[in-house]
């Protein structure tokens, strides 16, 4: 699986479906004044699907990072104990069922690297195998780490334990850092369909005032270009708020 990209599932697809169609029936409404309006679906759902694509490739690496790091908590305790590497890894992934259940997103890669392991593929090909599609810089980063100390020696547990320890303060960090912006996601929500609301009441109480700009080239220029400038707010508000560690 290529963490890099995500595929909507039938039920993503049709809710991102949705959601641009009722965007394009509200821009035909209050912008165009016109069913011609509606065009501006072809504009909304291929929004709305790059939208959740995103959204969801994000939670999936962030998903992705956090049983990683558990994973290796649970590798970490083995070697501990006294396993060797490879049962170690096989121990992992009985912790990671129970924790996680079958359909755990890493519970899966720990699988396929236990069974690898177990027809003579070496552990640390697996993971940088791995790595390469997780897209995430910390487990690049520790596949870089183990796959030079497997060749030339090192100690395993305390890589791992480094690796544990640096993820563990990350998503910390992340978390703190999410807190302290939530509200000004919110406000970002809030002014995003201010102008909807502005627009939609001087239509109910000034709709003379608004007249002009329906049912004419230059009124469907102004409109067009105000969705433009509208939509590009959004995005760039979006990037304000979208702090990465």
């Amino acid at each position: 699986m290529d963490y890099s990209t995500y595929f909507l599932s039938k039920k993503e697809m049709m809710v991102c479906i949705g959601k641009g169609i009722l965007a394009g029936m509200l821009a035909a409404w209050i912008l165009y004044q016109s069913v011609y309006g509606m065009v501006t679906v072809f504009i909304f759902i291929p929004l709305c699907i790059q939208r959740e694509k995103k959204k969801r490739r994000e939670q999936q690496k962030e998903t992705l990072l956090l049983q990683f790091r558990d994973a290796m908590q649970s590798v970490a305790a083995a070697l501990q104990a006294g396993y060797s590497m490879e049962n170690a890894w096989r121990e992992s992934e009985k912790e990671m069922t129970e924790l996680y259940g079958q359909d755990g997103i890493f519970v899966g890669e720990l699988h396929q690297i236990n069974q690898a392991v177990g027809m003579n593929q070496p552990i640390e090909k697996l993971l940088y195998e791995f790595a390469l599609r997780s897209d995430c810089e910390d487990i690049q980063n520790f596949s870089d780490v183990f796959l030079f100390a497997k060749r030339s020696g090192g100690d395993f547990h305390k890589i791992i334990a480094t690796t544990i320890e640096h993820i563990s303060d990350k998503i910390e960090v992340e978390r703190e850092v999410q807190t302290v912006i939530s509200a000004k996601k919110m406000e970002q929500k809030i002014m995003n369909v201010i102008p909807v609301f502005i627009i939609l009441y001087l239509n109910l109480t000034s709709g003379e005032f608004l007249a002009p700009l329906y049912g004419n080239i230059f009124g469907i220029s102004v409109m067009t270009g105000a969705l433009g400038a509208y939509l590009a707010a959004i995005k760039i508000s979006a990037k304000m708020t979208a702090i990465k560690v």
